[in-house]
């Protein structure tokens, strides 16, 4: 399975959790050199067949369904469904129009009424605190009422839109779609924090994640994402190189990017074709923009 991406409900933190990476690396280094349209179709056969896998699994659930989601969820957490749906329907024409994600069909959201349930579901050991998860497909996430504190029917909605995974995996989902797979770790990340700052205020900030301190290397980050000893500061990394494509550059620039991922070529040379500037003057620029934010 690839790498699994979830908030933490103690800090917004974000983690990554990765299983078989060495069977994984292999079957993408061999699926990558595939011609584009072999390469393509392969790969939405792959992740719509596990979509449908998961959509057959979930088929005693109850389901509510909106204009662009299907929502799973357990008898008696109706509530707690709509309010999902209802945010995802919020989210998804602001990120779907910037992308150009136009995908016709439904997308499967499955709402688990505890941690242990979503982290059965994936193996995960019972303390790990997922609160959403993208994967081939589908969103999956934490019932509110399992984190949100607030009581007022106001405050808890505010609360889950605001606080929830909803932008987030959204954004993971439209990364995967337009790009058929082909984008890195901390570019998907970075963009994924980037359109949740941009729809609910939120930005990732961490004592941890200081820029005050050695950085990494975009080529650390491409290869060794999920191993590094700082995470806070591996995605405090990825989202502010992200925003700093935005503001300098246009969002447009984002997009774009997106679709030269979707041509095939590595992420690195989509940037420095965006850009204008080899990786690593764009490395050095973006990291000079940064600090010069934080300060």
């Amino acid at each position: 399975m690839p790498h699994l991406v979830y908030h933490s409900n103690t800090s917004k933190a974000y983690k990554i959790i990765g299983f078989g990476m060495a069977a994984l690396l292999f079957v993408a280094a061999v699926f990558m050199k595939l011609p584009l349209a072999i390469r393509s179709g392969t790969y939405m056969i792959f992740r719509e067949s596990l979509k449908y896998k998961a959509l057959w699994t979930t088929r005693d659930m109850e389901t509510i369904e909106g204009k662009h989601f299907i929502v799973r969820y357990t008898e008696g957490n109706k509530s707690d469904a709509q309010l999902i749906l209802q945010t995802a329907e919020k989210f998804y024409q602001p990120i779907a129009s910037k992308y150009g994600y136009n995908d016709s069909g439904k997308i499967p959201v499955i709402v688990y009424p505890s941690r242990a349930e979503l982290n059965r579901n994936f193996g995960w050991p019972a303390n790990e605190s997922a609160m959403g998860v993208y994967w081939a497909g589908v969103i999956r996430v934490l019932s509110p009422c399992v984190w949100v504190n607030e009581t007022s029917p106001e405050a808890y909605q505010e609360e889950f839109l605001t606080s929830g995974p909803m932008a987030h995996e959204f954004t993971h989902l439209v990364v995967d779609h337009i790009s058929y797979g082909n984008y890195t770790r901390w570019f998907t990340e970075g963009l994924a924090q980037y359109e949740e700052y941009k729809l609910t205020g939120f930005e990732f900030g961490e004592a941890g994640a200081s820029l005050d301190q050695p950085l990494y290397q975009l080529a650390d980050m491409n290869t060794e994402f999920d191993n590094l000893p700082n995470q806070p500061l591996a995605y405090r990394q990825s989202y502010l190189a992200v925003r700093y494509i935005a503001q300098v550059y246009g969002e447009q620039a984002l997009k774009d990017i997106l679709q030269l991922l979707a041509k095939n070529q590595r992420t690195e040379q989509a940037i420095a074709q965006v850009t204008g500037a080899a990786i690593d003057q764009f490395e050095a620029d973006y990291q000079r923009w940064a600090k010069e934010q934080e300060a």
